[in-house]
């Protein structure tokens, strides 16, 4: 009887989305970055109100002038992607809640977009990031940098990881700060890391 309750308490436990994806969930750090590891669709566990947070959009200098911290820009960038130095999103001030003294910068190129490039305070990840088993993997950046590179994202709409459309992203440390940059060439996105080493 004790062991047929365990089996029934088991199954009920399973059958709840937010309890399943607790116990189908494996808390890892790589590269010294935390990740909880699931198969489950995290959006069907959030109980909060959605916050919908906007940048501040201005040119490069502007947002250099307000960010609270020095900026290493990479310089091993491919000749046909240019910076789109008229619109980077700036998050600083009360108004940035979890995205507080974060930046984005976008490289174009005439046929589409190059790469972004996302730099952040360390605490905007310290929670770890929710991915899929075998998403995540660590790259060595030089002698003594360990980087982790994330393949693919989750999809809204079927509720599962997906890397259709081959989306990479390589985080590294920078003193302070974390670098995220999203692309789809792994190549070209380790010599771009790289250069905000040196």
């Amino acid at each position: 009887q004790v062991t047929a309750l365990l089996i029934i308490a088991v199954i009920v436990v399973m059958a709840v989305t937010p309890a399943r994806a607790f116990v189908a969930s494996l808390i890892t750090d790589i590269a010294g970055q935390l990740f909880e590891v699931t198969d489950d669709y995290p959006g069907d566990n959030y109980d909060g109100e959605e916050e919908i947070i906007e940048p501040q959009v201005m040119s490069l200098a502007e947002a250099l002038a307000v960010f609270p911290h020095e900026i290493i820009m990479p310089t091993a960038v491919p000749s046909e992607c240019v910076l789109d130095e008229d619109h980077v999103q700036v998050y600083v001030g009360e108004d940035a809640g979890p995205f507080a003294n974060s930046m984005e910068l976008v490289w174009l190129a005439s046929t589409g977009g190059c790469f972004r490039l996302w730099i952040t305070e360390g605490e905007y990840w310290s929670n770890g990031e929710i991915v899929a088993p075998d998403a995540v993997e660590e790259i060595s950046l030089g002698s003594d940098i360990a980087a982790v590179l994330i393949r693919g994202g989750w999809d809204a709409d079927h509720k599962a990881w997906s890397n259709e459309y081959g989306q990479l992203r390589l985080r590294w440390p920078v003193g302070d700060l974390f670098y995220e940059l999203t692309g789809t060439d792994q190549e070209q996105l380790i010599e771009i890391a790289t250069s905000t080493l040196e």
